[in-house]
């Protein structure tokens, strides 16, 4: 008998998604759809489909979707209510099993990642739609506590922890110095705190330390002028962006600290990936990738604004608090959340659609 057929779809095909995909293929007989962007720059070992799609309004149809699902065993996908085309797959006959992938309930930057919200109208829907599915799969744990209590069916969910690849790098603490930013200039991110706090602690300590920042952006002109307007300049190294891997990863070798205080997403398993310990306030905007912090072990969530000058004064004073700190973050990493542990939750799903007796196929 050959590989299972696998058709994973998404909005977009994101660069940090292909080392899992990859994972996945070795097993599967895997293809990869999506309508958006192809942001690869690794190689696939897995077929790609890039679809046609119209949009009318908030809503995408990609036509031809239903026909091409039919010649494969399983279907992951979105549980995206803007996504039709994903939608209508749960809806009349079908000879496959099909699979939500995703953070597990609704959350955005209008709707943070909060757990004990209460439920609304799309909730509800998005609870009906949910229990259509064969199986579920969320990328965090706590994401099934928004769901206790309700009909969702949480039996039927898996967990793939949302996380990133890392390359080998050397754990040297005479390096580790920098205080680190990676990603996006916007303000969603909480950068102006970031700078306004590095800057109360270079002027109380007059520290040689660096905050480094890796990326591009809006806010870009501004942090610049608001460096020179705080005085520390000659503190803050701005990168631009680094897309390859291994560059990116010296600057992680020599960080004591990767912060971002109002936005924790893929950047968190990234930093711990790396032994270094991800900073971020405890209502960061985020997909549940925080939650792989355990505050104070490996990682820290802050509760105030002026917390952060005092854990960026710490970190300066007592480094080595913070390396060993980076040394439970890695461990973390490699034993919970690796693209491994990530694509393993996937292979449990879909041994679960395909060989649970209970779960017969539509024809």
């Amino acid at each position: 008998m050959g590989k299972l057929k696998v058709l994973i779809l998404q909005n977009e095909l994101s660069g940090y998604n292909v080392e899992v995909y990859n994972i996945l293929s070795k097993q599967y007989d895997l293809t990869v759809g999506f309508y958006q962007n192809d942001k690869s720059v690794i190689d696939c070992f897995f077929q790609k489909r890039r679809f046609r799609y119209k949009k009318i309004g908030p809503f995408f149809i990609i036509p031809g979707l239903r026909q091409f699902a039919r010649s494969f065993d399983v279907v992951t996908s979105l549980a995206d209510l803007h996504v039709l085309s994903y939608i209508s797959l749960l809806f009349g006959k079908r000879t496959y099993k099909i699979i939500s992938w995703g953070i597990g309930f609704r959350c955005s930057y209008i709707h943070p990642y909060d757990v004990h919200r209460k439920h609304g109208l799309v909730d509800k829907i998005n609870e009906i739609i949910g229990n259509r599915y064969d199986a579920n799969i969320f990328y965090m744990e706590n994401a099934k506590e928004f769901w206790r209590g309700t009909g969702f069916k949480l039996d039927k969910v898996f967990i793939a922890p949302n996380t990133t690849g890392v390359v080998p790098i050397e754990l040297n603490p005479e390096k580790k110095n920098n205080i680190l930013f990676v990603g996006t200039l916007y303000r969603g991110k909480g950068l102006d705190l970031l700078f306004k706090s590095f800057s109360k602690v270079v002027d109380k300590q007059r520290t040689d330390t660096k905050l480094v920042i890796v990326g591009n952006g809006e806010m870009r002109e501004e942090l610049e002028l608001l460096a020179k307007e705080k005085g520390i300049s000659d503190n803050v190294v701005f990168t631009g962006g680094i897309y390859n891997e291994e560059e990116l990863s010296h600057q992680f070798e020599n960080a004591l600290l990767c912060v971002s205080p109002t936005q924790g997403g893929l950047t968190c398993p990234k930093s711990m990936g790396y032994g270094v310990p991800f900073v971020c306030r405890k209502d960061a905007i985020t997909g549940g990738e925080i939650y792989h912090i355990t505050d104070g072990v490996n990682g820290i969530m802050y509760d105030k604004d002026d917390d952060l000058i005092d854990i960026l004064s710490d970190a300066i004073k007592n480094p080595n608090r913070y390396i060993e700190m980076g040394i439970c973050a890695k461990k973390y990493y490699d034993n919970n959340a690796t693209p491994w542990h990530m694509a393993q939750g996937a292979v449990k799903a879909i041994e679960y659609v395909t060989k649970n007796s209970n779960n017969k196929k539509n024809v």
